[in-house]
């Protein structure tokens, strides 16, 4: 899906809930890799909330686990995967909507803070992957 392709974003609707989740990776996605983690400092995930609970921005606070590429035999159950757990985006039938497989630890130790407040695991709505593309503006 994004292989290849550096600074995006990705936006997820949580199943039965009012959460918008994400991340930004500024790196290239790179499906042929052996599982490592991957380092950088302008990585952060995500919350937006309705209601009571105010959103939340989580910067990198560890830049050497920014990232977890997955080996290339189990990509195709899982999406992106923000620090160890912090956004996982997992599914045995590969669209996130239906077995329940993706989770944010209520713990924090890759990013500054937690993005939910529950370990439950979760479905995904639906979700949305942007690449980020700085414009170029014409020197006059």
């Amino acid at each position: 899906m994004c292989h290849g392709h550096a600074g995006t974003i990705v936006v997820a609707k949580v199943a039965g809930t009012d959460e918008i989740i994400g991340g930004y990776n500024p790196l290239p996605w790179d499906k042929s890799s052996r599982k490592r983690y991957m380092k950088t400092n302008d990585s952060f995930i995500f919350s937006l909330k309705n209601g009571n609970f105010n959103s939340i921005l989580s910067r990198v606070k560890d830049s050497k686990y920014a990232l977890y590429y997955r080996d290339s035999n189990v990509q195709n159950i899982y999406g992106p995967e923000f620090g160890d757990c912090c956004f996982t985006m997992e599914s045995v039938v590969s669209n996130f909507t239906q077995d329940k497989l993706c989770w944010c630890d209520t713990f924090s130790t890759y990013y500054e803070k937690p993005i939910r407040k529950t370990n439950k695991r979760f479905s995904i709505v639906d979700y949305e992957v942007f690449k980020i593309i700085k414009k170029q503006i014409p020197i006059r």
